[in-house]
């Protein structure tokens, strides 16, 4: 009499199951399997052509399906990566003081030369910094604005109406021009 074969897959069973699933679908030996999970070839072979196929097989190479808010994630990371910035530069400048008390030169260069790193990308990160260069100009103070509002003030003296018109017109800008410097010094430097 003939034993009969166990209709229950072996591979199924064995608790490193998912291990061997994603294995399988990457595409390692099956060699290699057997000989790792102490399961027989044959077993694994039955195992792909009947318990894994092409879909979960792609779906497993793939990786899981993540539902990711990546406005949340980049608002976590760039805080995360900011706690990390200040408490690296917390240890610089401990090691800057180290190689300035022992007068190793080329440490100190080096220690200030990574602090300096590190504030840059602080700063880009909170956004203190930008990457690129800005440059405001306000046309109101430039010398041909100066001249060509004198000789529109002069060709209207013939039409007083049109004159105070236009006067009030550009009163009214160069007030709010001067209203918007007052409020952001930072931009007559510019």
């Amino acid at each position: 009499m003939r034993k009969r074969k166990s209709t229950t897959c072996l591979t199924c069973n064995h608790r490193e199951l998912a291990g061997i699933n994603l294995a399988l679908a990457r595409g390692v030996s099956v060699r290699a399997l057997a000989s790792r999970y102490k399961l027989h070839r044959d077993a694994l072979y039955r195992h792909l052509k009947s318990h894994l196929p092409p879909q979960l097989r792609a779906s497993l190479i793939a990786g899981p399906d993540l539902d990711v808010d990546l406005d949340k994630l980049r608002e976590t990371e760039s805080q995360s990566l900011l706690v990390h910035l200040v408490a690296l530069r917390g240890r610089l400048f401990s090691i800057l003081d180290v190689a300035e008390e022992a007068g190793d030169g080329t440490m100190l260069a080096r220690v200030a030369g990574q602090l300096h790193n590190n504030l840059e990308i602080t700063g880009k990160l909170i956004g203190s910094l930008s990457s690129g260069h800005t440059s405001v100009t306000n046309v109101l103070v430039m010398p041909a604005y100066v001249d060509m509002r004198v000789s529109l003030v002069n060709a209207l003296r013939p039409f007083p109406d049109a004159a105070r018109a236009v006067a009030a017109v550009l009163h009214t800008i160069e007030s709010k021009a001067a209203d918007d410097i007052t409020a952001n010094p930072r931009e007559l430097a510019s």
